[in-house]
C-alpha cells in the first residue's frame, strides 16, 4: 500500500475517532470548515499524545476551550462552576488519552500496532511549534455546543507501513471499549 494511501486512511480513522469521542460525551457535534481556525484563541489549552512503531509515528493534539472542558467534565457531587483548573487540565489529558486509544484500536484492526506515550498539556502554546516539521498534518474542527474545538494529527509513515492492511479485521469488535486485554 502506498504511503499516501496509508496516511489518508489513518487521517479518516482519526476524524472518526474524534467524532465518536465527542458523541460519547453527549455533546452536540458538528464538523466545521478549516476557516474555524481563526476562532480558536491562543489561550485554549492543548493536550498532546504521541504514538509510534517501526512503521508509523504520530502526535495527536486537542485544543478544547475551558467551557467545553467544564461542560464535559464528569461532575461527581459538585457544581459545574466549582471545578478547579487543575482538574480541567487532568480532564483534557484524559480526553486526549481516550482519543489516542480509540485511534489505536482502529489501527489494530488494520494489523498496525503502536506504542502510546503519555499526555502532555500546554497552556498558551503555539501548536505549530509542538508538531513535527516533517509530518503530514491535518486538523479537524468541531463545533461543540457553540464552541470551536480542534483535533490535529501529525503523521509520519515509514517503509510504506509494511504491517498495515487495507481491510479492517473483524477482531476489532471482540474487545469492548475501555476493556483491558491481558496477554
Amino acid at each position: 500500500m502506498k504511503r499516501q494511501d496509508v496516511i489518508h486512511q489513518i487521517q479518516c480513522m482519526f476524524e472518526e475517532a474524534c467524532a465518536q469521542l465527542f458523541e460519547s460525551l453527549n455533546c452536540q457535534v458538528t464538523e466545521l470548515e478549516s476557516s474555524a481556525a481563526v476562532v480558536i484563541g491562543a489561550d485554549v489549552p492543548i493536550a498532546c499524545v504521541d504514538a509510534g512503531s517501526d512503521e508509523i509515528e504520530f502526535l495527536i493534539a486537542m485544543q478544547l476551550p475551558l467551557s467545553v472542558l467544564t461542560m464535559t467534565y464528569p461532575v461527581l457531587g459538585e457544581g459545574i462552576t466549582l471545578i478547579k483548573e487543575d482538574r480541567l487540565e487532568d480532564w483534557i489529558s484524559e480526553l486526549s488519552n481516550q482519543l489516542v486509544g480509540r485511534l489505536k484500536r482502529k489501527l489494530i484492526s488494520h494489523d498496525c500496532s503502536v506504542v502510546l506515550g503519555l499526555p502532555t498539556t500546554y497552556f498558551g502554546a503555539d501548536l505549530d511549534v509542538l508538531l513535527q516539521d516533517n509530518s503530514e498534518r491535518l486538523t479537524y474542527f468541531f463545533g461543540i455546543d457553540g464552541e470551536v474545538c480542534a483535533c490535529t494529527i501529525a503523521l509520519e509513515v515509514f517503509n510504506d507501513a509494511t504491517n498495515y492492511t487495507i481491510d479492517a479485521n473483524s477482531h476489532e469488535d471482540e474487545q469492548n471499549e475501555g476493556e483491558l486485554e491481558l496477554f
